[in-house]
């Protein structure tokens, strides 16, 4: 499950959970994030999963978007802890359990005649 808190100066305004539906975010009070700031465009920025990774896509705003202090161009993939800033407003991403497996924790096994290895046990000797 992944939520992004929602910041103003330091100060923790709402904790929104980010499923499988696209979270709009904008200055248009129809959005799932309604940021009131001039900064902001009515509609900003997008969050949505595409597979296991989320991103950030900015809509075409005036002022951007921000991943970790960094101008993104058009999206970019985020991972827990990073902060996206919209007009004065920063959004920190937390993923607190992954839906997933880590392909290191997946160990060797006979999958319907498919061999899963497990890549972190690659190249160690024993």
């Amino acid at each position: 499950m992944a939520k992004l808190i929602v910041m103003f100066k330091d100060q923790t305004l709402r904790e929104v959970h980010v499923g499988n539906e696209t979270i709009k975010i904008g200055r248009d009070s129809s959005n799932h994030i309604h940021l009131e700031n001039p900064a902001v465009s009515r509609f900003h920025a997008e969050i949505y999963r595409q597979g296991f990774p989320f991103f950030v896509e900015d809509k075409k705003s005036t002022n951007g978007v921000h991943v970790n202090d960094v101008l993104i161009n058009w999206k970019s993939g985020i991972k827990d802890g990073d902060r996206i800033t919209i007009g004065k407003h920063t959004l920190v991403f937390r993923e607190e359990s992954t839906d997933h497996p880590d392909l290191h924790q997946v160990s060797l096994t006979d999958i319907d005649g498919t061999i899963a290895l497990d890549g972190g046990k690659l190249g160690k000797k024993k």
